[in-house]
């Protein structure tokens, strides 16, 4: 009896090293193409409304898959995100509104459910997973009139709490640049021997309050814009409804944007050390 087992355990760990064995002698290939969908925000101005106001996102990634279960995944978006008090209406009598533009670069690792290749007829679909992190420049501008005017110039709210968190100080309302966690799903589909596309929706945690330009409380002075024609309006309290101290946005909360786009990429055979990358498929 013993015999049998200690023969089944040494079977069974061959048996796992030679499927590991084989994934990481896997061609190794990379993937290139570019994605495009759509981007919406969630914050003070929408913290319950997924998709709500989405805009057009666009971009391009590079794919390097390591085995079958394993991928990596550099990635550009581009993506506008919006909101408005009035079209939301999550706090109608506030009537706050901004559009940030973002250039988003992240780098994310993803799991497949499914061993997948492009390329291969059999592997040739599988749900995915992916996480990572991310830097983004983003710009908020505000609609005053038929102006867009960039909110980056002016002081809407008050100056910093000196006992901020520390991506508080460092990503606040003076800083072009935040960082962000991106997470989602999606499926691949090989659609060719060297063309795969998926479907993905992800959304990205960031460590900034200000994507939306509304964070704390109403400042004591306010933020005035004055357009070509000598008219004026209120950066700060479009209503003037408020006075300083009353709260402006929920600080205890970051803001987050998300996507849902399409891809469409082409793969390229990598050498593996062993002459020419003859793919199995």
């Amino acid at each position: 009896m013993y015999r049998k087992f200690r023969f089944l355990l040494i079977m069974s760990c061959l048996a796992v090293f030679a499927q590991a064995k084989a994934q990481f002698n896997d061609p190794k290939t990379l993937e290139v193409g570019p994605h495009v969908g759509v981007s919406y925000y969630m914050g003070d101005l929408n913290p319950m409304k997924p998709f709500a106001q989405s805009r057009l996102q666009y971009g391009g990634l590079v794919r390097f898959n390591y085995n079958n279960r394993w991928t990596f995944r550099f990635d550009f978006a581009h993506a506008t995100v919006t909101a408005s008090d009035e079209v939301i209406k999550w706090r109608p009598e506030r009537g706050l509104n901004f559009t940030s533009h973002i250039n988003d670069f992240s780098f994310v690792a993803e799991f497949n459910f499914i061993e997948y290749y492009t390329g291969n007829p059999k592997k040739n679909v599988s749900p995915y997973i992916f996480g990572g992190f991310s830097v983004f420049q983003y710009t908020v501008f505000a609609q005053a009139g038929d102006n867009m005017v960039n909110l980056s110039n002016y002081q809407t709210e008050g100056p910093q709490d000196p006992n901020a968190k520390w991506y508080d100080k460092m990503f606040g309302k003076t800083s072009p640049v935040g960082i962000s966690i991106p997470f989602g799903m999606g499926v691949k589909l090989s659609l060719s021997r060297h063309m795969a596309a998926t479907v993905e929706w992800r959304m990205q945690k960031t460590f900034t309050d200000y994507l939306d330009d509304v964070a704390k409380v109403y400042p004591q002075h306010h933020a005035f814009y004055t357009d070509e024609n000598d008219n004026t309006y209120d950066l700060t309290d479009p209503t003037g409804n408020y006075r300083a101290g009353h709260q402006r946005g929920n600080s205890a909360f970051n803001d987050w944007f998300g996507m849902a786009r399409v891809s469409l990429t082409w793969k390229f055979n990598l050498p593996d050390g062993r002459g020419c990358n003859l793919s199995k498929f």
